[in-house]
């Protein structure tokens, strides 16, 4: 049976047709978080459809649909509770009709993050580690734990998926979470460009030439001993090494995942922040180890595949 993988991040989002565990084929098209989200959904739709009209996958073949969503998600009723400025009106909205009526499939949501440990400790570089935290840096950061082979939900369903909000500055930046000075108001995509934009020493880097402000432009420009961008690549640097060293205090991991697009500087981030867990993080019995994820662009998609793939009934 094939399972419809989908990862709706807040610039792209992907959607993979999956067989048992072999990825037969995905799309990747720009994420649609500021349209309505009737538009959204249909974007979202039609995206799928072209896949599998593309891949020739019959109705009767389908097994589930599986989406890894950028919010706080009840996982058992199958609904957004909280978006966090993406999404926005998801909440509530009741994707396993959707499913059911679009594909007569069984349905289920969760968090992007725990998705994407799920892929790494089933299927990548945290396979047969039962305990884990990941780091997601992109637009957003998220923080997630697995602990003795478990998610955790806890009673309102944002246990261990809040990593990326935890405070690393109390002077620092609001959030749009509504917390000052987190992970992600610090060095998130959406951060970096208001970094970026309003330095005062811009004019003098090759950066205020840049058309796309996004970590690739910022690794790219430090690489090139741009001094602006130096300064405020390892001000990033500093922040997701503070919010590691939080999770490995909060959870207790043998290893921290790093996951992103941005992780195509790992010969730069894994050295620093490996470096500063080794300094910072109270660990008696040894040192965590921080590695990148072995599919930045997929895991997501590969757990909610595991995750559909254990529906007992549509």
């Amino acid at each position: 049976m094939i399972n419809i993988a989908i990862d709706l991040g807040g610039t792209r989002t992907k959607v993979g047709i999956l067989k048992e565990y072999e990825l037969l084929s995905y799309s990747v098209e720009d994420s649609f978080s500021q349209d309505s989200f009737s538009v959204s959904l249909t974007k979202l739709t039609d995206q799928i459809n072209k896949l599998l009209a593309d891949n020739s996958v019959k109705a009767d073949e389908i097994n589930g649909v599986g989406l890894a969503f950028p919010g706080i998600v009840d996982t058992v009723q199958n609904k957004v509770i909280s978006t966090n400025e993406k999404f926005n009106q998801a909440i509530e909205f009741d994707f396993y009709k959707w499913a059911k009526d679009n594909w007569n499939a069984k349905f289920k949501l969760e968090n992007d993050a725990r998705a994407a440990i799920i892929g790494e400790w089933q299927f990548g570089i945290g396979k047969g580690i039962d305990n884990l935290v990941m780091m997601t840096i992109g637009t957003g950061i998220g923080g997630v734990c697995l602990i003795e082979g478990k998610l955790l939900h806890g009673k309102h369903f944002q246990a261990g998926v809040l990593g990326g909000h935890s405070t690393i500055d109390y002077h620092g930046g609001k959030c749009t979470c509504g917390n000052i000075g987190c992970v992600e108001s610090e060095a998130s995509t959406w951060k970096l460009k208001e970094l970026i934009t309003n330095h005062k020493m811009l004019d003098k880097s090759i950066l205020s030439k840049a058309e796309v402000f996004d970590f690739k432009t910022l690794f790219d420009a430090a690489r090139k001993k741009d001094e602006i961008a130096t300064e405020l690549m390892k001000r990033s640097l500093s922040a997701w090494a503070a919010g590691v060293v939080n999770l490995i205090h909060a959870y207790d991991p043998e290893m921290v995942i790093l996951h992103g697009g941005v992780m195509k500087s790992s010969d730069i981030i894994i050295p620093f922040i490996q470096s500063y867990v080794d300094d910072h993080a109270w660990t008696p019995w040894g040192k965590v180890k921080v590695v990148k994820s072995s599919s930045p662009d997929f895991a997501a998609l590969w757990g909610m595949n595991y995750l559909c793939s254990s529906i007992k009934e549509k």
